[in-house]
């Protein structure tokens, strides 16, 4: 019997199930070898019987931006691949960007404009025209603005990755009320980076690194820029000999490839770098002189300060032996070159930020700071917005100015719903943009609470073309096209090479979907029909090409090689090279591979902010110029202004005893390799893969409470409950459980399972495929019941802290199971507010830090 790759998967999962998902129309696609080989093939040279045309564009599953190549056939796109003359994902895509085209041809997509026909939540629609849409979001938005109160329009949005097309409408309409994604995301981790070195993220040179300290970051299948990292992690390992060693509770696909595997207790990342360091700097490892000419704190007085950190105190904490602290210390500062990395493991907890800041020690200390294979700035490259820009809105706004989180600025996004409530924040407009945060937000319960209620939010549109559980309690729904359908302008730090590149649209858009910044212009020239209040001139393009075309007229060097028709044809620029095949890098023309460089801060510049010896260089992007040990910005709010280890008080008590009794456990979260939050769980080849996500939970522990592998189990916080299936494993903490936050969601028929049920009236259209879905839905949403925390300091959601207790399902529990109290939402919140930089334990803990509150009129926007 011929097994497929799919009849593998399928087989492995249900022995005997149904002909796994299959589609004809890719009968043509070829797909590369195994091990990746294949990728680096000329991809122009394609048989004109297998496909019309092939476009590049710039993925946008999630947020890490690869380079890709849309094969046409019909006017449908046919396959997907990689760039290959993308520099930094070299031709190769991850499974989610292999799958994009069924965010095209997904069978429940909304392609017409609806307005809600019932009470919000009841699922009633009808179908309206876009005049209709338009007119009547253009007169909710003007009446506000007409009374005089734009902050009371609120935009909320997920991944923005329109360049700046949302900023501008913020802009034209006066508001400054926006609220993205990234207190959910890694906002302590930015706001851990900034005042140490100036921007808030790193690009670490893995290819060339000797030994790689991972801290919580599963950088092989889900972290930023997975799919670049993780080809340069496998270079260094395999042909450089790295040494990865992996901190992380679970053991994630990343921990299992890894050298050596660390589950240290939820939160303890910190204290075990600060242990490292003062380890590194007591043995005579550290790069003294580095630290004295690059930092902005003596080696001296940082030697000293470190030595209150011991391994046996990390230890204590962490759980990880206090000798293999040290024999890691010696190991990684004793090899050069040597880098770090960390995404939300670290972060993602009440002090997040001092966490990242002691895991930045380890490099800066030893001197692997931007230098070959060590810890490295990011590079980028920008571009413009086309001209006239219209300038910043003027009225004050709580969530720009913010009080109770001065060093995160608007980045504490999750707290929003109960601002609401409190009154603190006045809405009458609401738009919401690429988030769903009615799901995947913590006390994504509130949030569905506030979103229901016409008294806090009279009024709310979305740009979507899912319907979920945010977009289900909007009052009008705006089909946006999917990412495949539309133009936008890119650039990440995705690699040690700085590019630009476009989002293009690889086919015609699907029934009546219409591009974000087209749909934009038509409210703004709807509000300002003729110029006269001053905003059509600033949205005067013919259409979204046009727009983005104008984003790149000015970047020196594209220009001279044919400016945006130049990234029609080739999807990215520069193109450094071509792709060799043998080895997967890119090299130059005489075929030698392509090298980056180094050393930006240390070159001697006249106008540079360091003057060292007589002479002046460029510097960091601190005031300085140097790595601020010394954090002036954290001291300023009560702070810390050193890396340091805060506990969490939850979690432990002042003499460093746990808090976690016998019975309870730490619930954390994570991403599957497939999915990314709501956008995915409909996607067939993706659902297919990965449609369960049960709670990991430690064998020892699982034994104690008489759970066993596949035991449906009820996990209990502070707010509420969920029943869910049990996964047990030794690859996890003892005392930690943990749920993925990607599956659950009640909408669409993939993601649900219903392959009999009939499709819906917005647009969508029967797929052959659905009679194939051969899988249960067997996801339950965690984030019900995850209470809406922040880092004071960074304003990060403390993913990883909430206290549970897991027992054995309950008689008449079902799978799926969800009971949560909204008012004990409430009570948290308030408990948090509490560390907050106005809050009372804040001020107890510094009380030489005065405090200065906005006046009570003054927090209500609008007023």
């Amino acid at each position: 019997m011929k097994i497929t790759r799919r009849g593998f998967v399928k087989f492995g999962i249900a022995t005997g199930a149904a002909i796994a998902i299959g589609d004809s129309l890719f009968a043509n696609a070829d797909e590369l070898g195994l091990g990746g080989k294949g990728v680096a093939i000329d991809k122009s040279k394609i048989k004109g019987s297998d496909f019309d045309k092939v476009v590049p564009y710039t993925c946008l599953v999630c947020n890490i931006e690869d380079g890709g190549l849309a094969y046409i056939k019909d006017g449908r796109v046919r396959k997907l691949e990689g760039n290959d003359k993308h520099v930094s994902t070299r031709g190769r895509l991850c499974a989610k960007g292999n799958a994009g085209m069924w965010h095209i041809y997904d069978p429940d997509r909304i392609l017409y404009p609806l307005k809600r026909a019932g009470k919000r939540g009841e699922g009633k629609w009808k179908r309206i025209s876009w005049d209709e849409a338009i007119a009547e979001v253009a007169d909710k938005i003007k009446a506000v603005i007409d009374k005089g109160h734009p902050n009371e329009i609120m935009v909320k949005w997920g991944r923005d990755r329109s360049g700046g097309a949302t900023g501008r409408f913020m802009k034209t309409l006066g508001t400054n009320t926006g609220v993205n994604h990234t207190s959910t995301c890694e906002s302590s981790k930015k706001i851990g980076m900034q005042p140490t070195w100036g921007p808030d993220i790193e690009t670490p040179d893995f290819a060339n690194t000797k030994y790689i300290l991972n801290f919580g970051s599963n950088i092989l299948e889900a972290a930023y820029f997975m799919n670049p990292y993780s080809q340069r992690i496998a270079e260094g390992l395999v042909d450089n000999k790295a040494k990865l060693v992996t901190f992380d509770v679970r053991l994630s696909n990343t921990a299992g490839r890894s050298d050596e595997w660390f589950p240290i207790f939820p939160g303890t990342d910190g204290i075990v770098a600060l242990a490292m360091a003062n380890v590194i700097m007591r043995e005579g490892l550290a790069d003294i002189d580095f630290i004295n000419d690059w930092t902005n704190y003596s080696a001296d007085k940082l030697s000293a300060y470190l030595k209150q950190f011991t391994p046996e105190m990390a230890e204590k904490y962490s759980g990880m032996s206090a000798k293999d602290i040290k024999r890691i210390a010696i190991e990684f500062a004793s090899t050069k070159p040597a880098t770090t990395y960390t995404y939300r493991g670290p972060a993602k907890h009440l002090y997040g930020s001092y966490n990242e800041r002691a895991i930045m020690l380890l490099p800066i200390i030893t001197g692997n700071v931007e230098k070959k294979g060590g810890y490295c700035l990011p590079r980028g490259m920008g571009y413009d917005q086309p001209d006239p820009k219209p300038s910043d809105g003027k009225e004050p706004s709580y969530l720009s100015t913010p009080p109770d989180y001065p060093l995160a600025e608007h980045k504490v996004s999750h707290l929003v719903p109960f601002w609401i409530k409190e009154g603190k924040q006045k809405i009458s407009v609401y738009m919401n943009y690429m988030s769903c945060e009615g799901y995947t937000n913590p006390a994504a319960s509130v949030w569905r609470e506030v979103l229901s209620d016409e008294k806090l939010i009279p009024f709310s549109f979305t740009f979507s073309n899912q319907m979920q559980e945010t977009a289900n309690l909007m009052d009008i729904i705006l089909p946006d096209c999917s990412y495949l359908e539309r133009h936008d302008p890119e650039s990440m730090p995705s690699s040690l090479w700085p590019w630009v590149g476009i989002r293009q649209a690889v086919i015609k858009p699907l029934g009546e979907s219409i591009e974000f910044r087209e749909t934009l212009k038509r409210i703004i020239h709807k509000i300002d029909p003729d110029g006269k209040r001053g905003m059509k001139k600033y949205w005067e393009f013919k259409d979204a090409e046009d727009y983005v075309r104008r984003q790149f007229d000015n970047i020196p060097g594209l220009k001279d090689v044919g400016g945006y028709d130049f990234l029609k044809k080739n999807g990215v620029w520069p193109v450094y090279g071509t792709l060799d095949p043998a080895t997967g890098k890119i090299v130059d023309k005489n075929g030698d591979e392509i090298k980056p460089e180094y050393g930006s801060p240390y070159k001697e510049d006249p106008n540079g902010k360091v003057t060292m010896r007589g002479k002046k260089y460029k510097g960091f992007g601190t005031p300085d110029g140097k790595i601020n040990i010394h954090a002036a910005s954290y001291e300023k709010y009560g702070f810390n202004p050193l890396p340091v280890f805060k506990a969490h008080p939850w979690h432990w008590n002042k003499d460093g005893s746990s808090k976690i009794k016998d019975d309870e456990m730490i619930m954390t979260t994570f991403k599957w390799n497939v999915h990314t939050q709501s956008r995915t769980p409909n996607v067939k080849w993706l659902t297919e893969i990965v449609h369960s996500n049960p709670a990991w939970i430690n064998k020892a522990t699982a034994d104690k409470l008489g759970i066993k592998h596949g035991d449906l189990i009820r996990i209990t916080s502070p707010v509420g409950y969920i029943v869910t299936k049990a996964r047990v494993t030794e690859g996890i903490h003892p005392k930690v459980v943990a749920v993925s936050n990607t599956l659950g969601t009640r909408f669409g028929r993939v993601a649900t399972a219903k392959k009999n049920e009939s499709p819906s009236m917005w647009g969508s259209t029967e797929d052959p495929d659905m009679k194939n879905i051969w899988w249960k839905a067997e996801g339950v949403n965690p984030n019900d019941i995850i209470p809406a925390t922040a880092d004071p300091i960074g304003g990060s959601q403390g993913w990883y802290d909430t206290v549970v207790k897991v027992t054995p399902a309950k008689a008449g529990d079902k799978l799926g199971d969800t009971k949560v109290d909204n008012s004990k939402h409430v009570e948290f919140f308030k408990e948090t507010m509490q560390y907050a930089y106005t809050g009372t334990k804040h001020r107890e803990m510094h009380p030489e830090v005065k405090v200065e509150k906005l006046p009570p009129a003054e927090l209500k926007m609008g007023h």
